[in-house]
């Protein structure tokens, strides 16, 4: 290889590297959550809406549920906020995942029948901490996907109609 060949071998994979990473996708954090605490969310919404529609749908639409219970967490009073910040930075550390799961796997990790049954085992905890976790939690996110107007006709549930008054 001539000093030619080198120089442009190494322009071709500055250019190349400069362009993947322009293309490359960057995941937007979403407002008041850190990027772990929304993995943990994304990795609970298919365990938690088990049932509600097609594990297929649940996938590409966990962003957009994440999204609306990250705004919803933000309307939340400042002590629930911290309850729930808490709650996802044990959750996405290995020995607080440890603690309130009895297992060192991280829940990334885990399969959504591993997270159901550790949800289940939250329901039924004798702990009031878990059962408030697993009720938090649970309710965020219905509350996120039965909110959305698109969810509605599969539920057989019109918007009510304002009556009209005569002038």
């Amino acid at each position: 290889m001539d000093r030619r060949q080198f120089l442009l071998a190494g322009l071709v994979g500055t250019a190349a590297v400069a362009t993947g990473v322009v293309l490359w996708p960057v995941e937007k954090p979403m407002p008041g959550l850190t990027d772990p605490q929304a993995r943990v969310l994304r990795a609970l919404v298919v365990p938690v809406l088990e049932g509600a529609a097609p594990t297929a749908q649940l996938d590409a639409q966990a962003d957009t549920i994440v999204a609306n219970v990250a705004h919803t967490i933000a309307t939340l009073p400042e002590g629930s906020q911290a309850q729930l910040n808490q709650l996802f930075d044990l959750l996405e550390n290995r020995l607080g995942a440890l603690a309130l799961t009895g297992s060192l796997t991280p829940l990334l990790a885990r399969q959504p029948e591993q997270l159901a049954a550790m949800l289940e085992q939250w329901r039924q905890h004798f702990l009031d901490t878990l059962v408030i976790a697993y009720q938090g939690l649970k309710e965020l996110i219905q509350a996120a996907w039965y909110a959305d107007p698109a969810h509605w006709p599969s539920l057989a549930y019109q918007k009510p109609q304002w009556p009209k008054v005569s002038a």
